[in-house]
């Protein structure tokens, strides 16, 4: 009995170490993390954390935002980087915050037949390469497109958005991309803008973390505060106009200046 007593004043105290949010983070922290997100860049933040919590087991997995926020909520995250239109509010049950915001452009190939501006109002009724069913801003663009008494007709659903963008410049679909990520992009030469007021969306970038974390708090905390500083002033930059855009337009709109 005494020995078996001591064993379980042991387990007590160490679980009351683990939880008390002041003790070193030893283990795994589950960070998931949005399709579009999962990007080269991002290892930078993960490697970071590693930096400051070297006792640390990261374990990282991508889906789509609304999977990454029931995981969290079911417990089987710590945190979670996810994207979600600005329209959508932010879930009250998790503890988030907002890291920036970013406007989705839709594009065409250069080469497109279609005309390149608003007076396309039909391009809606194209095929389109996008994410695959349960993203967010996949459904947002769905409601848009049958409110304006068309199906939505898939071409290509994909997760891996460099995928998504050359077939959208070998002119297999329209398709619509975060700006940041265009605007740098290797083959954005090869796109061109719709500008269409239905289509004006944008979104927001969020981190999510779990409630009832204990010692990972610090660590979730620590995950915040990097995520913050790599996405300041990302939506700060205007989108590059190339020469061949501004030529284009010019083409289209001769009276404007």
């Amino acid at each position: 009995m005494l020995e078996k007593s001591r064993a379980i004043l042991t387990s007590l105290s160490d679980l009351k170490t683990s939880t008390s949010g002041t003790a070193t983070p030893v283990g795994p922290f589950r960070l998931g993390l949005s399709h579009a997100l999962a990007r080269p860049e991002i290892s930078n933040v993960i490697i970071e954390l590693g930096k400051q919590f070297p006792l640390l087991q990261p374990s990282i997995g991508n889906d789509i935002s609304c999977q990454l926020l029931a995981r969290l909520r079911l417990g089987e995250l710590d945190g979670a980087l996810v994207v979600m239109p600005t329209e959508t509010a932010l879930p009250d049950d998790l503890e988030g915050v907002t890291l920036t915001h970013d406007t989705m452009r839709v594009v065409q190939a250069r080469t497109a037949v279609q005309p390149r501006s608003s007076k396309c109002s039909e391009f809606y009724r194209r095929n389109w390469v996008l994410n695959p069913a349960g993203c967010m801003v996949r459904e947002e663009i769905r409601h848009r497109v049958e409110r304006l008494g068309a199906p939505l007709m898939v071409a290509a659903e994909l997760h891996n958005p460099d995928l998504q963008l050359s077939l959208i410049a070998g002119n297999v679909g329209v398709g619509m991309l975060r700006a940041s990520f265009l605007r740098t992009h290797s083959l954005r030469h090869r796109l061109s803008i719709i500008e269409h007021p239905n289509f004006n969306i944008s979104i927001r970038i969020a981190f999510f973390r779990a409630r009832h974390l204990g010692t990972r708090e610090q660590v979730a905390l620590a995950l915040q505060r990097i995520l913050a500083k790599r996405f300041e002033g990302a939506s700060e930059v205007p989108l590059r106009v190339s020469r061949e855009d501004l030529i284009g337009r010019a083409a289209e709109h001769p009276g404007r200046k």
